[in-house]
């Protein structure tokens, strides 16, 4: 299971670094908390996200929760686009619709192996 969350944030990464306009980004994208820029910035949470889950970052040693929590940020955000480009993501068959879906699955997954692990 984590190593195929860790798979699909792969997909959402390129399309999140694909999204950035980094000519005026004195970073080149990599988020620092330390700089008022960067929180004032359209995209914020977008590179926060980047900087918490780049491939450089030790994924494989996360909890599950931030992994899970990951994982929706990303569907958030590819949702978002796909509605934006007038996609029907449940019929579409283009990448990025059928990864949606796959995450989408992925997630419900995830999110229902916590829950039944509670307590």
């Amino acid at each position: 299971m984590r190593k195929r969350v860790i798979e699909a944030l792969g997909f959402a990464r390129d399309l999140v670094r694909d999204n950035i306009e980094l000519q005026e980004c004195r970073h080149y994208g990599n988020f620092d908390e330390y700089d008022p820029q960067c929180h004032s910035c359209t995209f914020e949470a977008e590179c926060q996200w980047l900087y918490h889950n780049d491939e450089f970052v030790a994924l494989e040693r996360r909890p599950d929760g931030e992994l899970t929590a990951a994982l929706e940020f990303a569907i958030g955000y590819v949702d978002a686009h796909v509605t934006r480009w007038g996609h029907q993501s449940g019929l579409c068959r283009c990448e990025t619709c059928v990864w949606l879906r796959g995450a989408q699955g992925l997630f419900d997954e995830a999110a229902t192996r916590a829950w039944n692990a509670e307590p």
